[in-house]
């Protein structure tokens, strides 16, 4: 492994271990991106990504701000600057530039960019941005330069696509907000008119709420109906509404039972909330995966992502009691999400009944890397399992990176059964061409081994 492959891989590390939400683009370890907060009095997202440039840690990333917004350190073109840039030091890591962006943009908040620019104002911490040596480029680096010229004009065309859409969302917010208004005035609710606020109680609130989410998500899944926002996009809305609906008609239920929200624990809520957004995700993610509407490089970047957010769940719920599939009793998931259930159940190990479940005890050890064996397994098994898409780059891809695991992880030999074992089929699955489908043949025998090498991993959990 060369120096600068050793760095992006600690680099990876760490940010798993200290940062949440960013991922790899296109398994890209030199481009991440990950959500940083909303533009404000809005639910629209906003997104940083970070550029991992040659010459790290010794020259500091750049980083840019998805959607277009108004904010102090950022420049028209989505640029960020920020102390912690133009002060880059060797020692610094990209998740401690993470965690600055976070606090920045909870300090500071956006506006929307249609609005009029605001002014630089205490909390600006934009300095020069560290200024990189020119160098003359050859013929063959202008064209590349050209290319990426080009390349970033389809950027900013996707991003203004995306900030129409994101006007359309609320739009359609303030219409159901007006017509929640109306609503409540046919029925007789009184509407303070000094401040325009609307005087209901606290369950009127809720019920008002919980509509308002069930009515953005039909408007969600209705766009991505019609072909109207990427298979990414609406997994991540879906998600953030799914969690705010569950939270909603829970404390509606509390209301309803005690008239107030007093014994809720608001932590174990929005963990709750989490965890079933989560599989609720999980669903629709195995229907795009299974309908073709999502690429493998996204359906493994989102299965990751899900797999750590209800891995990151469970661990804090387990510890007040919590009980999985009381949970799933309870809410009905397996006939509202099967799909999602399915895909959880071979992560945890309910699958068989000889199968290991997952010890949560011993999971918050080794969280990240148990995700993405755990994911990669998953991977596996459903690529082999619908059979069209198991091309043999992407199966050797998945065993790659379950090797990889398995020799960094703790108690596990180099002569395991299944380092063996997976090295043996990545010689069979080698022997076809990149781009081929395998053989149904070995389709059925490998999606058995899959299921094995990640029962395996669970007992070696439950042994740590």
């Amino acid at each position: 492994m060369s120096t600068d492959d050793y760095i992006l891989a600690n680099e990876t590390q760490l940010i798993y271990e200290n940062a949440t939400g960013f991922e790899p683009v296109r398994g890209n370890l030199k481009h991440w991106k990950g959500y940083v907060g909303t533009i404000e009095g809005t639910e629209i997202p906003i997104f940083a990504n970070i550029f991992i440039q040659d010459g790290f840690p010794d020259i500091a990333p750049f980083a840019d701000i998805t959607p277009k917004v108004n904010h102090p350190n950022v420049d028209d073109d989505g640029t960020l600057s920020m102390k912690i840039l133009a002060d880059w030091n060797r020692s610094y890591h990209v998740h401690d530039l993470i965690n600055d962006i976070k606090q920045l943009f909870t300090r500071v908040p956006a506006m929307p960019y249609k609005t009029k620019k605001i002014k630089k104002r205490e909390g600006y911490t934009g300095l020069q941005r560290t200024i990189i040596p020119v160098r003359q480029l050859s013929q063959s680096q202008m064209v590349a330069t050209k290319k990426e010229s080009q390349i970033k004009t389809e950027k900013r065309e996707i991003e203004e696509s995306i900030m129409d859409y994101q006007t359309q969302i609320e739009e359609v917010s303030r219409k159901i907000e007006k017509e929640r208004t109306s609503l409540l005035k046919e029925s007789g609710v009184s509407i303070d008119k000094s401040d325009k606020e609307i005087s209901i109680s606290m369950e009127e609130n809720l019920v008002a709420e919980s509509q308002s989410v069930l009515e953005t998500l039909e408007v969600l899944q209705e766009k991505f109906d019609d072909g109207d926002m990427t298979t990414v996009d609406f997994l991540k809305l879906y998600k953030r509404y799914s969690k705010n609906g569950y939270k909603a008609e829970k404390q509606l239920d509390q209301v309803k039972a005690s008239g107030s929200m007093s014994i809720i624990d608001e932590r174990n809520l929005e963990l709750e909330a989490g965890l079933y957004a989560s599989i609720v995700t999980l669903d629709n993610l195995a229907k795009s995966y299974e309908d073709n509407e999502i690429d493998q490089i996204a359906y493994r970047k989102q299965l990751r992502s899900l797999i750590r957010s209800i891995f990151k769940s469970r661990m804090q719920l387990e510890k007040v009691g919590f009980e999985l599939e009381d949970f799933v009793k309870r809410e009905k998931l397996d006939s509202k999400y099967p799909k999602g259930i399915r895909h959880l159940r071979v992560a945890e190990g309910v699958e068989t009944a000889d199968a290991v479940s997952i010890p949560f005890d011993s999971l918050k050890k080794m969280p990240s890397k148990t995700a993405d064996y755990v994911s990669s397994a998953i991977e596996l098994i459903d690529l082999t399992r619908l059979r069209s898409v198991a091309r043999a780059d992407l199966i050797l891809a998945d065993m790659d990176e379950m090797v990889h695991i398995l020799k960094t992880f703790p108690s596990i030999p180099e002569d395991h059964w299944v380092i063996d074992d997976i090295n043996n089929w990545r010689e069979i699955i080698g022997k076809y061409k990149p781009e081929e489908v395998i053989k149904e043949e070995d389709c059925e025998k490998l999606e058995f081994q899959a299921a094995r090498w990640l029962n395996d991993f669970r007992r070696v959990l439950k042994e740590l």
